[in-house]
């Protein structure tokens, strides 16, 4: 069992070099221009499938990620909700209404400040859309390595996830360990597909 763990635990660390080496050749034009590509088919997705989902967990993008932050623009109606990083494991959710109100914190992600921004119950979430640095086609994640998506998945089982990346960045396969959570759906600058 050690074993497997290590070996799973090596692949992954090999297969983040190599994501991030794939991430770093994108030109800042090809990063908008997926970005722009991502939102827009995620919104028609959204549109169709997740209309009545008002609390949407979402991120802030660190370079070369996926810029969701139009999403406000084109769901004035919804709530976005964003993570901060509380302990070394452990991220909660505030509501942000503007994210040109973030401020740089752990790990230089842009985060919420919870003097202004109202934290929010895991329960009341009704979407989380997820970062990654790769994903397989069976909607297994391969995030940063530092495991608070992980442990903020375990809190809500049922919620819906939607796995958030480019279309360059999906594999093969990426192998799991007990705690690893299966995407519910994968939206790229390809399309949204459920898993």
């Amino acid at each position: 069992m050690t074993t497997q763990k290590s070996e799973a635990t090596n692949s992954k660390i090999n297969l983040r070099k190599l994501a991030r080496l794939n991430l770093d050749r994108l030109s800042e034009a090809e990063h908008q221009q997926n970005s722009a590509l991502l939102t827009q088919k995620l919104t028609n997705y959204l549109n169709r499938h997740f209309s009545n989902s008002q609390r949407i967990a979402i991120f802030a993008a660190l370079p070369h990620e996926p810029d969701l932050s139009l999403l406000h623009a084109l769901f004035p109606q919804k709530q976005f909700l964003y993570p901060l990083v509380t302990s070394d494991t452990e991220m909660d959710f505030h509501l942000v209404t503007n994210p040109a109100s973030l401020k740089t914190g752990a790990f230089g992600i842009l985060e919420p400040n919870p003097q202004v921004h109202p934290p929010v119950l895991v329960d009341d979430i009704d979407l989380v859309l997820v970062p990654g640095l790769a994903f397989d086609l069976h909607g297994n994640r391969l995030g940063q390595g530092r495991g608070f998506y992980d442990l903020f998945l375990r809190q809500i089982p049922t919620t819906p996830t939607i796995g958030i990346t480019y279309g360059s960045q999906l594999v093969p396969r990426i192998p799991t360990e007990p705690h690893d959570r299966r995407m519910s759906f994968l939206a790229t600058n390809r399309g949204v597909i459920p898993v």
